[in-house]
């Protein structure tokens, strides 16, 4: 479980570094393809990642948190197994030094990479 979250915290901070080609971010409640139209402030509001790659996953989160917290930056990361759902609880760090927790709904590429056990979604 260990090397797991080395593995998604790794791979999200390449996505940091790497440019990107995916979408531009939007607005919490609007429409768009690769986020749903959470806010991310609780797991029940969490934005949901809409990827099959962990790499490409990790790149949407950082340019999600960018458009919404422009100035913040990623401080920590963890992952979060609850019922059928995977999520990245992204601690980010204000400007003034203040931190916020950002909820991420990654299910959708954590079925591919994570823990075999993990629940499939219900049919």
């Amino acid at each position: 479980m260990k090397l797991l979250l080395v593995a998604l915290a790794a791979t999200l901070l390449a996505g940091c570094q790497s440019s990107s080609t995916a979408s531009s971010p939007t607005a919490p409640g609007n429409k768009n393809f690769k986020y749903g139209t959470g806010d991310g402030q609780t797991m029940a509001t969490a934005v949901e990642i809409r990827s099959h790659s962990d790499t490409e996953g990790g790149i949407l989160i950082k340019n999600w948190i960018r458009a919404n917290y422009p100035g913040y930056v990623i401080h920590q990361q963890e992952l979060i197994e609850a019922r059928d759902h995977a999520y990245n609880m992204i601690t980010i760090i204000s400007p003034d030094n203040t931190s916020h927790q950002v909820y991420f709904d990654i299910s959708t590429y954590y079925r591919r990479i994570g823990n075999p056990d993990f629940p499939k979604p219900p049919t």
